[in-house]
C-alpha cells in the first residue's frame, strides 16, 4: 500500500517538475535555432541544425549589462548585510523605546509591493541627484531587502542563549565582540542563506532599475534583454539565447547553494 502511495508521489512530483522545467528547457534549445525552426509545427524538441552563434552574439551584446547586474547585485548584498547583521542582534538582545515599533516596521515595508514604494523613492532620489547612478540602485533594493534579511536573521539571533551575553560580560568582553564572536559564527546558516538570497533578489529585479537607470550604459541584464525587442519585430532566437544567459548565474547558485538555502532557513528553527 505504501509502494502504490509512494508512486503516486513520484509521478506527482515528476508531472510537476516536469510542468516547470519544459518551458526552461524550450527556451534553451530556442538559442540554437533559426526563427524559422522555432516556430516550426509540430515544434522540435532537439533542435535540427543547432547553431551557437545566437548564443555568442547574445553574450556580446549583454556582456556590458552582466557587468552592471554583478555590480547592482553585489553592491545590493554588500549594503543589505551590513545594515541587517548588527540590526536583529540590537532588536533581539537590547531594551529601548518603540522596539517593537521598529520590529513591526521592518515586517510592514516587507509586505509592502515594490510598486508603492518606488515612486515615493524616486521623488526623494530625484532631490538627492541618486538617479542614473549604481549607488541610487543599491540603495532602492536595500530598502525592500534589509527588512527581508533581517527578518530571517532575527530568528536566529533571538535562540541565541542570553547565557552566553553574560558569561561574555563577566569575561570583560564588549558587545561588538560579543556580536562578531558569538552571534554571527551561531548565525552562520542563515547567514548563508539571506546572502544568497538577497543576491538572486537583487539580480533578478526589474522594476527598481527600469526606474532608477536611465542610462542604456548603466542598465543591468533584466533591462537589456530588451535589446533584442525592436520596433519592426523580434529577435526570438537571440532573445531565448540571452535570457538562458540570464539565468545562469541564479542557476548556478541555487544548484550549488541550494541544500544549504533549506537546511539555513530550517536550522533556525530547531535551536535551544
Amino acid at each position: 500500500m505504501r509502494k502504490k502511495r509512494g508512486w503516486k508521489w513520484s509521478i506527482l512530483v515528476a508531472g510537476v517538475v516536469a510542468l516547470i522545467v519544459s518551458p526552461l528547457y524550450f527556451i534553451a534549445i530556442g538559442g540554437f535555432m533559426s526563427t524559422e525552426e522555432i516556430f516550426y509545427k509540430p515544434p522540435y524538441f532537439f533542435p535540427p541544425r543547432p547553431s551557437f552563434q545566437y548564443y555568442r552574439e547574445a553574450f556580446v551584446t549583454l556582456l556590458p549589462y552582466l557587468k552592471n547586474s554583478f555590480i547592482i547585485a553585489f553592491g545590493t548584498l554588500l549594503l543589505t548585510l551590513a545594515i541587517a547583521l548588527p540590526a536583529p542582534f540590537v532588536l533581539t538582545k537590547f531594551r529601548f523605546p518603540a522596539k517593537g515599533l521598529w520590529s513591526f516596521l521592518f515586517a510592514f515595508v516587507q509586505m509592502l509591493p515594490y510598486a508603492a514604494v518606488v515612486i515615493p523613492l524616486f521623488l526623494m532620489f530625484t532631490r538627492l541627484r541618486l538617479i542614473n547612478s549604481y549607488s541610487g540602485v543599491i540603495l532602492a533594493l536595500s530598502v525592500f531587502l534589509v527588512p527581508f534579511a533581517v527578518i530571517i536573521l532575527r530568528s536566529y539571533m533571538v535562540a541565541v542563549p542570553s547565557g552566553l551575553i553574560e558569561a561574555a560580560l563577566i569575561d570583560g568582553a564588549g558587545y561588538f565582540k560579543i556580536f562578531t564572536s558569538i552571534f554571527l559564527p551561531l548565525s552562520a546558516p542563515g547567514i548563508a542563506s539571506v546572502a544568497i538570497l538577497v543576491f538572486l533578489l537583487a539580480w533578478g529585479n526589474f522594476i527598481v532599475p527600469l526606474a532608477f537607470i536611465k542610462e542604456e550604459s548603466m542598465r543591468p541584464v533584466s533591462i537589456g534583454l530588451y535589446v533584442f525587442i525592436g520596433q519592426y519585430g523580434v529577435q526570438w532566437n537571440k532573445l531565448m539565447a540571452g535570457s538562458m544567459i540570464y539565468t545562469i548565474p541564479p542557476l548556478v547558485v541555487a544548484l550549488l547553494a541550494g541544500k544549504s538555502i533549506v537546511a539555513g532557513l530550517t536550522a533556525g528553527a530547531f535551536k535551544e
